[in-house]
């Protein structure tokens, strides 16, 4: 495409191998490049899923090839027709499984499979696109994962599947390794976490601090690519491999685990993660001092009180596990249905670790963040019934995690445009609660309006970039019109 070509350069390094530049200083918001996908398709350990649109399904399959498909439609879909051809010619068919709501291996052989067919259709594309692609085969080697993909990829699609006369077990074991180290997980339109290739998007470099966003759109998994920050001529861009709202630690567990390197940007190397003291805790020794990691570029460094009276040390294995538990009850907090119970649980999990954790600390702006979004949204608790206190609460949460994505996600990303959608309403409504009272006059509400009627225009812009049939796209839909009634709202005063 001839708008890529003036936007980014593809240099390479020691450090990060194949990288992109800007070749031209980027407006943020400015669209970079859009980015095709050279093969959808399931995760490991996914449960059946339709083949054609990846909804789930029980006990409808394909009548061509008997693999799992939703219906006749999916049946042509171009994600299933050519993967359809081998089952058929094989005589392989989907083993029927007891429980289709638990994990199914014999999906994991689907996405290699589209990713050899793509290369088989496109070979172009491939040497050009795909064929440089890191595997990390050595490091692969050494894991259970490695296993799995001999028999649940590699043998079946060579001995079940009869391919070996048009590939190698080296190629797909290959094919394997270009998925696990360079895949995206992508959100798709059946409701499913699926994955991804995509060939330009993987060559950018990654930070704890991206200057880069990207936007699926899911009616036909592109990828766009745009500046979240202004960013000058020369500058590489960074896209985020892990969740922003990680810890250090964590986060580095997590790239080190699925793309096999240690992360060593400056938010790493800061034991307070650039002053937001994301990984900071209390110390329960002494009243002046916080733990911080000794080293956080180093696993196995202690963490020390700061407080040098005090000498309190802890070691990063028990950190770890700490971290851990407490995860563990972050993960089935989340799992609860959109009740009152949501919200209370979570309003007593932050009671129980305050004081245990920096109230920056991410496990903590982890539920302020849920807490910011479920305040006004669940039953009990909607905006017309919160009482000014629990009004100015959701103000305070959204504002916390606004002033943490200004350091670690600086510039304009969904979680940005979400939380100032958020925002919004609770200073709206106590706004306009303060004036019934009587407690300020026209004229200073007129004037505490705008703040909201900004938020309102701000995720309006930043959300309007997403696939408008994904909840951020719906809900920058719904920002705009908010905008435009409390224009006129206001006007009317």
């Amino acid at each position: 495409m001839a708008e890529d070509v003036c936007r980014y350069d593809v240099l390479k390094n020691e450090k990060y191998g194949r990288y992109l530049v800007a070749n031209k200083d980027l407006e943020c918001g400015e669209l970079i490049f859009t980015d095709t996908a050279i093969a959808v398709g399931p995760k490991p350990d996914t449960p059946p899923l339709c083949l054609g649109c990846y909804c789930p399904v029980e006990n409808t399959l394909c009548s061509r090839c008997g693999w799992p498909v939703c219906g006749a439609e999916c049946e042509q879909s171009p994600h299933h027709l050519l993967e359809c051809d081998v089952f058929t010619q094989a005589k392989e068919r989907f083993q029927s499984v007891e429980d289709w709501s638990a994990s199914c291996p014999q999906l994991d052989c689907i996405t290699p499979l589209r990713l050899f067919l793509a290369k088989e259709k496109d070979p172009e594309r491939w040497a050009r696109e795909v064929d440089a692609m890191e595997t990390h085969t050595e490091e692969r080697q050494k894991r259970a994962t490695w296993r799995a993909d001999q028999n649940n990829v590699v043998d079946y699609l060579i001995d079940r599947c009869k391919l070996g006369e048009r590939c190698t077990r080296e190629l797909l074991t290959r094919i394997c390794g270009i998925l696990e180290v360079n895949a995206v997980e992508i959100p798709s339109r059946g409701g499913f976490s699926v994955r991804a290739i995509y060939p330009r998007l993987a060559i950018a470099a990654h930070s704890c601090v991206p200057n880069i966003v990207h936007t699926i759109l899911q009616s036909d998994y592109q990828v766009q690519i745009r500046a979240a920050v202004s960013i000058k001529s020369g500058e590489p861009l960074h896209l985020s491999y892990t969740h922003v709202l990680s810890p250090t630690i964590v986060r580095r567990e997590h790239l080190l685990e699925s793309k096999f390197f240690s992360c060593e940007c400056p938010r790493c190397a800061d034991p307070t993660e650039l002053d937001t003291h994301m990984s900071t805790l209390k110390c329960s020794k002494c009243d002046n001092g916080v733990i911080l990691a000794s080293n956080p570029l180093d696993n196995e460094a202690p963490w020390n009180c700061t407080d040098k009276k005090c000498g309190f040390k802890t070691s990063s294995a028990a950190m770890r596990k700490m971290l851990a538990v407490v995860q563990a009850e972050l993960d089935q907090l989340d799992a609860l249905p959109l009740g009152p119970e949501a919200i209370e649980m979570r309003e007593a999990t932050l009671r129980k670790y305050k004081s245990v954790f920096h109230p920056c600390h991410s496990m903590l702006l982890s539920l302020k963040h849920a807490l910011a979004q479920l305040y006004g949204r669940v039953e009990g608790y909607t905006l017309d019934e919160l009482p000014d206190l629990v009004l100015e609460r959701k103000i305070e949460f959204c504002r916390l995690v606004l002033k943490t994505l200004d350091v670690i996600s600086p510039g304009e990303s969904r979680m940005r445009g979400m939380m100032i959608y958020e925002l919004h309403a609770p200073l709206m409504y106590l706004a306009r609660s303060e004036f019934s009272a009587g407690l300020i006059s026209q004229e200073k509400l007129k004037e505490r309006l705008q703040e909201p009627l900004q938020c309102l225009s701000d995720a309006a812009r930043i959300l309007g970039r997403e696939d408008p049939q994904s909840p951020e796209g719906i809900t920058g839909t719904i920002a705009h019109q908010s905008m435009e009634q409390l224009k006129a709202s206001i006007e009317s005063l």
